[in-house]
């Protein structure tokens, strides 16, 4: 009965470990986004990708909890709040992007992922802009104009594709290359 116990609370330990090291990493890593003007939306997709370890050992339940820790923590800290913003409002992709490819028939399967990354961003810019009066933010979407919108708009959808093309190979990496060599993970 010790013996089960014992294994138990090593295996609790080490799921929290596992975890806090990999929430920790998406924390600095979003935090360091703030140096470099382009990491604004490079951090958070690279943060939201290194959330799927924990989704693909611990499950979704695990996993929304390590996304609730790295948001908050990085909307507390962040040096740049729209980067951070972008990591609460679409950090959680990866997350949903099983769901999302369970849908059988591919146009209605890009349609539903692209609904979900144009609702999500411009539920962003409309919470920043309007509802916290980042001045910044309005301003810079006034000057852009109908047609620069709109290329913004490809642009990112054409990002959020790449994105959740690369998360597949990086799956297969990691289940198959780094895992094999993460000794505690085995039961």
């Amino acid at each position: 009965m010790s013996a089960s116990r014992r294994n138990s609370s090593r295996e609790q330990s080490t799921k929290i470990a596992f975890c806090g090291l990999l929430v920790a990493l998406c924390v600095v890593l979003m935090l360091s986004g703030g140096l470099i003007p382009i990491a604004t939306y490079c951090a958070p997709m690279a943060a939201g990708i290194l959330l799927l370890p924990v989704l693909l050992e611990y499950g979704k339940k695990t996993a929304w909890t390590a996304y609730a820790a790295v948001a908050l923590i990085t909307l507390m800290l962040g040096i740049d709040k729209e980067a951070a913003f972008f990591f609460l409002f679409l950090g959680y992709y990866p997350i949903v992007k099983w769901g999302l490819d369970r849908i059988h028939q591919k146009p209605l399967r890009i349609l539903a992922k692209l609904v979900v990354w144009d609702v999500s961003i411009v539920l962003m810019y409309a919470v920043m802009g309007f509802l916290l009066h980042m001045d910044a933010v309005v301003a810079e979407f006034s000057e852009m104009g109908a047609v620069m919108l709109i290329g913004f708009v490809l642009l990112f959808d054409l990002c959020m594709v790449l994105y959740d093309r690369l998360m597949m190979p990086l799956i297969y990496l990691y289940a198959n290359r780094l895992r094999p060599k993460l000794r505690f993970l085995r039961n």
